[in-house]
């Protein structure tokens, strides 16, 4: 009906819309008001005609005829027309007056057989659990019907309420309708299962006042939620709590004004806390003793990097590689890099160990962890996996013979953590 209808439409209301009259006492119509006079007969004879198929019309097409009965309008100017004239025009006045209320009485009747478009696709990819919303309002009708190649479990909830209002499990065919109580936000929910299918997704409504007939668009967003939240889910997240309390500063003296006073080592014990996945560092190297604005503020900066990633929709965690959401945010707030100023850090997992380093024993003699250990840092972000450490030893050393060297080691320890989020449905108002 939609390609046909239009175009009627449009050209009726340009013609109806046009006025009846002349200007010689008594005569009847001339050529050209009879010739407009004619064409609008047939086209109110064609809008006529359409309310016989008023019952197979789309929304959207009920919407232009109602448009259109608001629209109709024949007015004439009797001056100068004869009685045959004036008869003539004002039968076609009130046949338009009786067109208007047949149009609204017509589409009124037929309300229950308008279906309100919501999902209409027999080609759907769905790929994991969907919803679908729709806004209902009191005396609506919601109609299902869905079809999948393999068993699917769909549910029905009033969001707005909370409430889960029908479960349909392990089917191939869904079709059915739901008399609406409450005027609220409602959501279909298709869950494929194990894995993706595609599916045949025909969600409409039907209603009783006209303008329902143009659906509310309902927005949604995915927002932050707590555990036992409606039909929130859990993600897997990071956690970062600072280990020292404030940036750890060492002076390390170059070899040769270490033989007379101060040392080119260092050492700082990181205690591990309970369930820390990594351990997370920023380590400032400068051969200037004054510290700066930016020392203090790794924690912050950290948990800034991470929420900004999650609030663009990013993963969140990534478990099996080492290139995942940890390196990621260690890369927002690198601290500036001296040419001159780099020392070597070595990870210790033993407490004797780091003991002989602290005791100026030959590194080459030593054990310790190669795979976190750095010759040659300069100022920079790092994480060294805890692999069931409860403690790790960092030792900084200064190989130049001259200069000193100042470093600013702030840590944090990462976690593993359940996240959890929901989605967000609303209207505007």
């Amino acid at each position: 009906m939609k390609n046909k209808l239009t175009p009627i439409l449009i050209c009726g209301i340009a013609i109806m819309m046009a006025a009846c009259g002349g200007s010689s006492h008594g005569k009847p119509m001339s050529k050209s008001m009879l010739a407009q006079y004619n064409e609008t007969v047939v086209k109110v004879q064609q809008i006529e005609n359409m309310l016989d198929v008023v019952p197979h019309m789309e929304a959207n097409e009920i919407l232009q005829l109602a448009q259109l009965a608001d629209q109709l309008c024949y007015t004439y100017n009797a001056n100068g027309l004869d009685s045959a004239s004036i008869a003539k025009c004002q039968a076609l006045q009130q046949r338009m007056e009786q067109l208007k209320q047949n149009i609204h009485q017509t589409i009124k009747n037929n309300m229950h057989n308008i279906h309100v478009p919501v999902v209409n696709d027999d080609d759907c990819l769905v790929e994991k659990k969907t919803a679908y919303p729709v806004y209902l309002k009191r005396g609506d009708k919601l109609h299902v019907n869905i079809k999948t190649k393999r068993t699917a479990t769909l549910k029905v909830y009033n969001y707005d309420a909370h409430s889960t209002l029908k479960t349909i499990a392990d089917k191939t065919s869904f079709k059915f309708n739901m008399e609406i109580e409450n005027s609220a936000i409602y959501l279909v929910e298709l869950n494929p299962g194990a894995s993706s299918q595609y599916t045949s997704i025909h969600i409409t409504y039907t209603t009783k006042t006209l303008d329902r007939l143009t659906p509310l668009t309902v927005n949604e967003r995915t927002v932050e939620a707590k555990s036992g939240d409606f039909r929130a889910w859990s993600v897997k997240g990071i956690k970062m709590t600072p280990i020292l309390d404030e940036p750890r500063k060492f002076t390390l003296r170059g070899q040769l004004k270490a033989m007379f006073s101060g040392s080119y080592r260092g050492l700082v014990a990181i205690e591990v806390p309970a369930g820390a996945t990594d351990i997370l560092y920023r380590m400032r190297i400068s051969t200037n003793e004054a510290d700066r604005s930016s020392d203090g503020e790794f924690k912050d900066n950290m948990n800034a990097s991470y929420h900004k990633i999650k609030s663009l929709g990013l993963l969140v965690y990534e478990s099996t590689r080492s290139s995942g959401i940890l390196n990621t945010i260690l890369g927002e707030y690198t601290p500036k890099r001296e040419e001159d100023a780099y020392i070597n850090m070595f990870v210790f997992s033993s407490s004797s160990q780091a003991k002989r380093f602290q005791d100026n024993k030959p590194t080459n003699q030593l054990s310790y962890d190669v795979n976190s250990s750095i010759m040659g840092m300069q100022s920079s972000n790092g994480r060294i996996p805890v692999k069931g450490r409860s403690v790790i030893y960092l030792g900084f050393e200064n190989e130049r013979t001259r200069y000193n060297n100042y470093v600013w080691v702030e840590v944090l320890a990462s976690k593993t953590i359940n996240e959890y989020f929901k989605t967000e449905y609303y209207i505007n108002q």
